[in-house]
This record gives C-alpha cells, sequence and structure tokens, in this order.
C-alpha cells in the first residue's frame, strides 16, 4: 500500500511541479536540510533542497520505511543477537528447544532469516560488549586483532620489523579487488591531502639516530594491485625498492585472480632478495595476508595472516578490519587509524540512535528510492568538488553494486553509481541530456588548501572560495535552469556583448553533502554513511544487503571455460597446427559466440610466439 500511495503521489502531485516553485517554500527547505554534529567541532551538512520531493514526499517515504521494519532492522544491527528486548538464548538452550519440537512431531512455520552481517560492531570502541551466539563478548576477538595491528604496524614503523637485506619497510602493495581495496584507496587518496596524516607518512624516516638503510625516499605510500594485468603489475612496482617493500594480499575466500597476482609479487620479491636469504626468510619478512577463508593453503607463518572476524565474513561489509586497517596503520601509523575508525563509530550512533526523520544515513537512501523508483531515474551521478574526494564515488559505485545489485525486487532500486569526475567534468551533458539523472555533489569547507597549495596565500584563498561558489551555482543551474530556459539567471542584466552560452532548462535534482573537512575521522564517517545508506536502500526493496555472491564469481565458471579454450589454441599452435577458422566449438557440448571464438583465435595467432606452453 505504501508504494501504491507513492506512485500515486508521484504522478499527480509532483510530476507538473519544478524545482524553481519548491524552492521557493523556505520552510520546506530548511526542513530539507539536515546537520549531523559529532562533536563541538565535526559537522556534516546533507541538503536535499533541490530533490523532486516535497514534505509530504518525505512523510509517505518515512511511511514505507516503518512500513519495512527499517527501526527493528537497524536494531538488530547494533545489537547483534543479544537485543536488550529479547536477550540472547544460548545455543545449547536453542538446540535442546529444537529438539523438544522434532520430537513432539510439531512442525515449525518461521522462515529462515537470513545471515546478518554485525559490521557495525568492527568499530565499536574497547570496554563494550556484544554478546554472540553462545553468550560470549562478539568483541573481544575484534579488539585483539585491533592489538595485533598496533603491535605489528608500529614495529614496523619503528625499523624492528625490517627487510630481510635490513632496509626499513615504508612502502606497501595491497593485492586484491572488491569494497575494502575501494575503501582502502579512496582513504589513501584523502589522507595524502591531509597535513596530520602527512606528518604520520613521513615519520621516523628520516630519524638520523636509524641505523637501517632507507630504501628511496622520504615517505611511506601504498600501491595498489586488483587484477593480475600484467602492465598494472609492472606499473605498481616500477618505482619501488623490493628490499623496503611489504606485500599485503587480501584474498577473501581465496580468490584465484588475487593469489595469482600475489604469485606475480611473490616472484619479484624472490628474484631481488632470496640472494639476502632462504625463499621462507623473505616471505616471512615482506608478505602479509588478510583472509576470511581460515583454511586458505598458505606459505606464510601463523604471524603474517590475519583471519577476519564472524561479524565480517560478508566482504562487502569488511572495511573495517585488517584488509583496510593494517596498510594505513603501517604508512600512516595506528594513532590516525583510530581516528578513522572513531569517525564511522560516530556515524554509526547517529545511525542507531537518531530519528529517521533526522538520520542522514535514511534520508539519503529514502531519496535513492524516490528518484529510482518513483521518478524512473536509475542511478545518481556523484561529483566531488575536492581533490581529496576523488576516489569516493568509485568506492560508492563498488559498495552499492554488490549490496544492491542483486535480488528479485532489485528493479525496485538501482545499483548504478557514476563517476561525475572531479569538479563535475561533465556538467554539460548534466545540464541538457535527455535523461535525467540526479546528480550529488560532496564538498569540504576547509580543503586544507594552505598545505596542499604552493601559490601565495591570497591566490589560494581565492581560489578556494570561487570552488564554494561553483559548487552551489551548479546545483542551482541544475535546479533553475539558466536565462534562456527562463530560469533564475533572467533575473541578471543581459550582457551588452552577446555571446553564445549553453542552455539548460532545469529540473534536475541534486544533493550536497558537505563535511568541514577530509581527514581520517571524516572518512570514518563517509565510509560509514555509504554503508548504512546501501543497508537501508536494499532492505526497502527486500534485498538481502549481506549476500556473499560477488559480480565476479558470477562470471567465474565463464571465465574458466574460456580459459580452458584458450589454452587448446596455444597448445595446439604449439605442436604447429593451424587453428580452423570454422572450427566446430559445439564438440565437446561448450558452445561460445562466433565473435568470441574469432576474437580469442586472432589473440593466439598474434601471442603464440611470446608463449612456451607445453605441447599436451
Amino acid at each position: 500500500q505504501a508504494w501504491a500511495i507513492l506512485k500515486r503521489h508521484a504522478r499527480d502531485e509532483i510530476e507538473p511541479l519544478r524545482l524553481q516553485e519548491l524552492c521557493k517554500d523556505n520552510e520546506r527547505v530548511s526542513s530539507l536540510v539536515s546537520v549531523h554534529n559529532a562533536n563541538a567541532n565535526r559537522m556534516m551538512v546533507v541538503d536535499l533542497s533541490r530533490q523532486r520531493m516535497t514534505l509530504e514526499t518525505l512523510n509517505h517515504l518515512l511511511r514505507l520505511a516503518s512500513a519495512r521494519g527499517i527501526r527493528g532492522s537497524i536494531k538488530r544491527l547494533a545489537w547483534g543477537e543479544n537485543d536488550p528486548d529479547n536477550p540472547v538464548l544460548p545455543n545449547r538452550l536453542r538446540n535442546r528447544d529444537r529438539n523438544r519440537r522434532t520430537s513432539s512431531n510439531e512442525k515449525s512455520t518461521e522462515k529462515p532469516k537470513p545471515q546478518m552481517s554485525y559490521y557495525l560492531s568492527l568499530r565499536v570502541p574497547e570496554g563494550s560488549s556484544m554478546l554472540n551466539a553462545e553468550g560470549g563478548n562478539a568483541l573481544r576477538k575484534i579488539h585483539y586483532e585491533w592489538d595485533r595491528i598496533k603491535q605489528v604496524s608500529e614495529s614496523i614503523r619503528r625499523g624492528q620489523h625490517h627487510g630481510i637485506s635490513g632496509s626499513m619497510i615504508k612502502d606497501v602493495i595491497v593485492v586484491g579487488r572488491g569494497v575494502p581495496v575501494m575503501a582502502l584507496r579512496f582513504v589513501y587518496m584523502a589522507l595524502c591531502k591531509d597535513q596530520t596524516a602527512t606528518v604520520g607518512r613521513k615519520a621516523g624516516l628520516n630519524d638520523i639516530n636509524n641505523r637501517l638503510r632507507l630504501g628511496g625516499g622520504g615517505i611511506r605510500r601504498i600501491k595498489f594491485l586488483t587484477s593480475v594485468d600484467p602492465v598494472r603489475a609492472a606499473g605498481a612496482i616500477g618505482d619501488l625498492d623490493p628490499s623496503s617493500t611489504m606485500v599485503i594480499s587480501i584474498a577473501m575466500n581465496g580468490n584465484e585472480e588475487t593469489m595469482m597476482a600475489t604469485s606475480t609479487l611473490k616472484a619479484w620479491l624472490l628474484q631481488a632478495l632470496e640472494k639476502n636469504g632462504n625463499g621462507n626468510a623473505v616471505i616471512a619478512k615482506h608478505m602479509m595476508m588478510v583472509t576470511g577463508n581460515r583454511k586458505i593453503n598458505t606459505e606464510l607463518k601463523r604471524d603474517n595472516v590475519f583471519v577476519l572476524p564472524d561479524a565480517a565474513k560478508c566482504e562487502t561489509f569488511s572495511t573495517f578490519t585488517a584488509a583496510t586497517l593494517l596498510p594505513l596503520a603501517i604508512v600512516f601509523g595506528w594513532q590516525l587509524t583510530r581516528q578513522f575508525v572513531d569517525g564511522a563509530h560516530t556515524m554509526d550512533n547517529h545511525f542507531v540512535e537518531t530519528n529517521p526523520r533526522h538520520n542522514l544515513p535514511v534520508l539519503l537512501a529514502l531519496t535513492d528510492i524516490w528518484n529510482d523508483s518513483l521518478l524512473s531515474s536509475n542511478g545518481r551521478i556523484i561529483s566531488p568538488f575536492a581533490e581529496a574526494l576523488a576516489a569516493y564515488p568509485a568506492f560508492c559505485a563498488n559498495l552499492e553494486a554488490q549490496t544492491c545489485g542483486s535480488g528479485s525486487n532489485a528493479k525496485r532500486g538501482s545499483s548504478l553509481v557514476i563517476d561525475g569526475g572531479l569538479h563535475h567534468s561533465y556538467d554539460k551533458a548534466m545540464y541538457s541530456a535527455n535523461k535525467i539523472f540526479p546528480s550529488e555533489l560532496m564538498m569540504t569547507l576547509d580543503s586544507q588548501t594552505s598545505f596542499n597549495a604552493s601559490s601565495k596565500d591570497e591566490d589560494v584563498h581565492g581560489a578556494q572560495d570561487l570552488l564554494i561558489c561553483s559548487v552551489f551555482a551548479h546545483a542551482d543551474e541544475l535546479a533553475f535552469g539558466s536565462a534562456e530556459a527562463g530560469g533564475i539567471m533572467s533575473l541578471l542584466e543581459p550582457s551588452p556583448e552577446p555571446k553564445e552560452v549553453a542552455c539548460s532548462d532545469g529540473n534536475r535534482p541534486s544533493a550536497l553533502i558537505i563535511c568541514d573537512r577530509c581527514d581520517a575521522f571524516a572518512c570514518g564517517q563517509l565510509v560509514a554513511l555509504a554503508e548504512h545508506r546501501a543497508v537501508i536502500k536494499a532492505w526497502i526493496c527486500d534485498v538481502d544487503p549481506f549476500s556473499k555472491v560477488e559480480g565476479s564469481s558470477i562470471r567465474g565458471n565463464r571465465t574458466e571455460l574460456l580459459k580452458e579454450r584458450l589454452d587448446g589454441m596455444f597448445a595446439k599452435l604449439s605442436r604447429g597446427e593451424e587453428l580452423e577458422e570454422d572450427e566446430d566449438e559445439a564438440e565437446d557440448g561448450k558452445s561460445f559466440n562466433l565473435s568470441t571464438r574469432t576474437i580469442l583465435r586472432h589473440y593466439a595467432n598474434m601471442m603464440k610466439d611470446e608463449r612456451a606452453y607445453p605441447v599436451t
């Protein structure tokens, strides 16, 4: 019924309205601007006033959320299995009760509930407790891993854990793919623009009393290898010194591509460093692994392997585990990494304790549902107006694709997130394109321009002022249109010199997300905001956000079949046989598209001289 009401409301009441009219209602505008104050000095603003909605629309959406039981679901996320209103029942008692019902031939009518990922527990501070199914404290293992990460990272940063040749470890290559790696990439790029974080990157490297030899410059770095692409691998290691490099493999479930890429870097390390010790010693000094599979086959010793806690076995919500925290702690230090965790925890508290009417993740998720399901937008474009936020759209796109991109009701909400480019590079298309995509504009009030720029202070601050104005100008242009389209710009005096100006018709929705500055604390807030938003959006659309099926695993079988066929082509070529153009691909029951066969055949012929495939 809530969906039907919203459909009628969108068709009969919202469709005729234009944003230029809606934004004249000051009460509506002020009611659609929400502020989250994490503490006296930290602020995040979400401005939805340029969305094609009224206060009545928002009330309808809140009723939909209530009908879907969002408050109860948030409570379960916060408390795990230890809901204060329904205390945990230990498994031994639960099993005894189940056996009793079975012996009396009673049939249970309860549907099995999807397994939840209690990801909020990954950033709860010490001194708290969350009971698991056995009645024990589920946070104990999480805080134990924090202590391990702190100990290992400080040992590396102080030079106690050094390379096999005696050099200090200062560069980290992260091998892996998926949401936690994209989150790490966003946070790393953001913190490279932060003054405090940059101090952490350099700490200890230029100490003249340090007796260790330094490889390269005086700043720590993180490089990323997300595929087995040999060109990308060469680019990742091109300017690195193996003697001062740590390889961290993020192999959640033993992903084959991740393991192959890890093997490539392992060979690189051994080739350069095996002269300083045996292979096992090199691996022990220069390789670590984070995995969710306790049985994964690895040559690493136990101290170099971090296993994900049970609350994070869903790869999509494993950002606040060793997968992200370990590389950050090595490069920036544990103190700053802990600020990242604390920022996420403050957003968690806001998410759990705040009424949905003023709850930032809930409001943003409901806005997505409104645009995608009722106004047929099918996605949104995120445009950062700060260099520190440049990698945030890619993280959000990966997160929502894994969270909202599956299920029979996925058509109700879109999981498509498009990177609009830094400073909204595609603005001309957005002003006049036939297809309207809602925009999400992101900005920091303090871009730390004095630290990040080398120009004179007055030039730097003037550029920052212009950038702030550009954000609001872009949002207003999307909403109200230009003079030629009868928009708000028609109030200005006409220019005496005629010039060609692009015309925008307006009525294009946008949202503004503004934080005070993009440091480690704000990065934690933004990551948690995106996670909660995606979960709420999935729940409302009746999609399991904690599904463990990834997009790459869906195509895995087809990839393996094609690889077998390609290996067969190389084997024929190695025996001096010709690849027939009309080869019957269905002879083994595995039929492939004609274009696929043709291009693979051309690839095999082109690369045959560079391969040394054994004759089979």
